[in-house]
C-alpha cells in the first residue's frame, strides 16, 4: 500500500511539474498589460463650468484615418462603462446593416469620484451638466475631430431622465435622442411633453425609448409616452420604443443601446405588401450565370410570400421594399433586384460593397 501511495504521489508531482512549467512558458511577462481598445482614447479635461475634472473617451470610427468624411457624433453619458458596449453594439450591428458610422464620444470620471447621481439628476446637477458639454465638450470634438451637425445624445437610469430633460428644454441642441430606462420609473416623461407643448406645436427630433420588460411601470410609461407624442402630431417627429424581453434594469442595458443604434444608424427596410398576383412572375428554377454546377434555386410562394429556396436548405423569404426589390430580414445588408431583358426574367442579388450576383430564370 506504501509502494502504491509513494507512486501516486510522484505521478502527481510529475504532473503538477509540467503544469507549471507549461504556466511558466507561456507567460511572457511577470505583470499583465492594460487592455486597451485600438481607436478609442481619453482626454482629462477641466470643467469651468462646474469646476471639475472630467475624462473624455473618444472612440474614432472605421476608416477615420484613411478618408477625410465628416461623421455624427454620438455623445454618451455614463462614459466609464458605455463606451466599450457602444463599440461591440456597432461591431455587430455592422454585420447585418448597411451602417452609417459615428464618433463616439462618452463622458465620465475616470479615476475620480463618480458623481452621475448628482450630474444626471434634473433637478440637481442637471442644468449645469447639459451647459459643460454645450460649451465645452462639443467645441472641443468639433475643433479636435472632423464631425458633422449631427449629433446624438444617449443616456440609460439617471442617464435616460437627463436625455427627457435635454429633448425638452434644449430641444434643439441634438438630431436624436435615445432615453434608456429612465429613472423613477418614467414618471417625468408626459409632464415633461406637457409643459413643452404648452407654447410649442412641434418637435423636430428622432426619438428612441426603451427598457427591459420586467421593469412594468417605466414599460407602460414609455408606450403611454409614444402613443401621447404621436397624437401631437408633429411633422418632424420622429419616435419608436423598443421593450428588451425578460429584463431588469441592468440586464436589459445593452440591447436597448443596441436598439438605439439600430433605430438611429443602421439602414433598415420598410415592408410593403405586393398582391400575390403580381409575385408569381418572380416564381421558378433560377441558375447563377455563368455557373457550371448547374446549381438550382427555385422561387415560390407560401402564405402570400415569396420564398427562395436552395438544395433543401431552410427557405427564406424575399420582402419587398419596393415592387421589384427585395431584402431578407436575416441579412438587410444584401438587396435581390428582379429584372426583364428580352423577354427572360432574372435576378440581381446584390451584398453591400460587392459585385452582384445574377441568377437566371431557366423555367
Amino acid at each position: 500500500m506504501l509502494k502504491q501511495n509513494l507512486k501516486s504521489s510522484i505521478i502527481l508531482i510529475a504532473i503538477l511539474f509540467v503544469v507549471a512549467n507549461i504556466t511558466t512558458a507561456q507567460v511572457k511577462s511577470d505583470t499583465p498589460t492594460p487592455f486597451s481598445d485600438k481607436g478609442l482614447v481619453q482626454w482629462d479635461y477641466h470643467s469651468t463650468v462646474i469646476g471639475e475634472d472630467y475624462t473624455i473617451y473618444v472612440l474614432l470610427p472605421p476608416g477615420y484615418d484613411t478618408t477625410k468624411n465628416k461623421y455624427p457624433v454620438l455623445y454618451m453619458t455614463d462614459g466609464d462603462w458605455n463606451m466599450t458596449v457602444a463599440m461591440n453594439c456597432f461591431n455587430m450591428l455592422r454585420q447585418d446593416y448597411e451602417t452609417t458610422e459615428a464618433l463616439i464620444v462618452g463622458i465620465g470620471y475616470g479615476n475620480r469620484p463618480n458623481q452621475r447621481s448628482r450630474d444626471l439628476n434634473p433637478a440637481t446637477g442637471g442644468p449645469k451638466f447639459i451647459s459643460f458639454i454645450e460649451r465645452e465638450v462639443m467645441p472641443f470634438i468639433q475643433n479636435k475631430y472632423r464631425v458633422s451637425d449631427n449629433k446624438a445624445l444617449y443616456g440609460y437610469s439617471y442617464g435616460g431622465m437627463f436625455t427627457t430633460m435635454v429633448l425638452f428644454e434644449h430641444p434643439n441642441l441634438f438630431n436624436m435622442i435615445f432615453i434608456g430606462a429612465p429613472g423613477n420609473s418614467g414618471s417625468e416623461l408626459i409632464p415633461s411633453a406637457k409643459k413643452y407643448f404648452t407654447n410649442n406645436h412641434d418637435l423636430n427630433s428622432k426619438v428612441f425609448l426603451g427598457v427591459g420588460s420586467f421593469e412594468h411601470t417605466t414599460a407602460k410609461n414609455i408606450e403611454d409616452f409614444k402613443t401621447y407624442m404621436v397624437n401631437q402630431h408633429c411633422k418632424s417627429l420622429d419616435i419608436a420604443t423598443a421593450i428588451t424581453p425578460n429584463a431588469g434594469h441592468g440586464a436589459a442595458l445593452a440591447q436597448v443601446m443596441q436598439n438605439a443604434i439600430a433605430f438611429a444608424y443602421c439602414k433598415k427596410h420598410k415592408e410593403i405588401t405586393i398582391p400575390v398576383k403580381d409575385l408569381q412572375q418572380y416564381t421558378g428554377t433560377y441558375i447563377i450565370a455563368g455557373d457550371t454546377t448547374n446549381s438550382k434555386f427555385k422561387l415560390y410562394i407560401a402564405d402570400n410570400k415569396l420564398y427562395f429556396a436552395n438544395n433543401g436548405q431552410p427557405p427564406i423569404a424575399f420582402v419587398p421594399f419596393a415592387k421589384d426589390s427585395f431584402f431578407m430580414y436575416e441579412n438587410e445588408r444584401d438587396e435581390v433586384f428582379f429584372h426583364t431583358e428580352a423577354g427572360k426574367m432574372y435576378i440581381l442579388y446584390s451584398p453591400l460593397h460587392e459585385k452582384p450576383t445574377r441568377l437566371d430564370k431557366v423555367k
